[in-house]
């Protein structure tokens, strides 16, 4: 009884498995990354990144680009100047122009993306500042990548090892569709003959309200998540104007929430961040290893992290937004709390955030 169950099953997967379409590798033209400018009457101009892979150069790239209103209608169209039909399966970065993040939103790109089988969730958006054209037309020096491998790395590294939250696909449309928390995404700008990670792109549902500063991500991200490396970087308001690196710095964030069950009374919301790091450099004459002097150091950076998360929480108050999910929290210990009732209380709340920083190591230049 069980062979001929196992021989049914086996003849069924295959029945399955010829109703779908096959398609070769060969015969296709795998993006690597995809990007999409605002052009006029509303059009899109969309680019698509292919690898050209030849034994005598490393890292040969083309990129080919279409106009429509639709992004279906991009894909096709640049099918139409390629030998091969153009998908989307290996698309590691797809960039939007701050202006389309802003005007347009990108709920008809995510919407597009996500009902697409064959592109998987874990590729990272960015915004970029400028045109999307100019970033991908770069020439980066001293590098054998393609252009979309560039950029994957670029944002890969910054998430791992530097100030910039994480955040993919998946990340991206959580946030777009949840009630009670906003999106964020990098924000990349163009300088001469390079491009960097500056900042990032703040939304309100599905379009561009803001952005945050490269000074301030690293704040942000300690607001959000917990992190294993970062750097922080300030100077002294002292006569020597003191110039401070901490580096290595362990993050750990953590919310306390008081609901009340009157709305006419202020929720009390608490973010305590831990934070532990390595003093790197210290441009002073005094001998560092002075316990006062360390001591010093991390009372500065606790009272400059805290003030600095309560800016935050203040400017995303005035464009109300909520991109620390503040609202999911609080409806987590208060059940009966709606989407629109947090609406209400949440530029009321009384949110605090507090440090508390150790130095672990002090291996300076001074």
């Amino acid at each position: 009884m069980k062979r001929y169950l196992l021989i049914a099953l086996m003849l069924f997967s295959l029945f399955l498995t010829s109703c779908a379409q096959p398609r070769l590798l060969d015969e296709l033209n795998i993006s690597q990354a995809a990007g999409f400018d605002l052009v006029e009457d509303g059009e899109m101009k969309g680019f698509f990144v292919f690898p050209v892979f030849k034994n005598e150069q490393q890292g040969s790239y083309q990129i080919l680009s279409a106009r429509s209103n639709t992004i279906s209608n991009i894909q096709f169209l640049i099918s139409e100047k390629s030998p091969f039909q153009v998908v989307m399966g290996q698309v590691l970065v797809i960039l939007v122009s701050e202006k389309l993040a802003t005007e347009i939103g990108m709920i008809d790109l995510m919407n597009y993306i996500y009902r697409d089988p064959i592109i998987g969730s874990r590729q990272v958006f960015a915004v970029v500042g400028g045109e999307v054209e100019d970033l991908l037309f770069t020439k980066i020096n001293q590098s054998n990548l393609n252009i979309g491998v560039y950029l994957s790395d670029l944002l890969t590294q910054n998430m791992r090892e530097g100030n910039q939250p994480v955040t993919n696909q998946h990340i991206f449309m959580n946030q777009m569709l949840a009630k009670g928390v906003d999106a964020y995404l990098p924000y990349i700008e163009k300088t001469s003959h390079a491009m960097k990670v500056s900042g990032l792109a703040l939304f309100n549902h599905k379009k561009m309200v803001g952005r945050l500063s490269g000074e301030e991500t690293f704040t942000f991200k300690a607001m959000v998540e917990n992190h294993k490396n970062g750097i922080f970087e300030f100077r002294f308001d002292d006569e020597g104007r003191t110039h401070v690196v901490i580096e290595n710095i362990k993050s750990h964030v953590s919310y306390q929430i008081k609901p009340t069950d009157d709305l006419t009374n202020k929720p009390h919301i608490s973010i305590e961040i831990k934070l532990k790091g390595e003093l790197k450099e210290f441009m002073k004459s005094k001998k560092i290893d002075n316990p006062s002097i360390l001591q010093h150091v991390e009372k500065e950076v606790e009272k400059r992290v805290a003030q600095q998360g309560i800016d935050l929480v203040h400017s995303f108050k005035k464009q109300k937004i909520d991109p620390l999910g503040l609202g999911l929290k609080y409806r987590a210990e208060d059940k009966s709390m709606t989407p629109e009732k947090w609406q209400k209380i949440y530029p009321d709340a009384d949110i605090q955030v507090k440090c508390q920083m150790k130095l672990v190591q002090t291996g300076v230049s001074q």
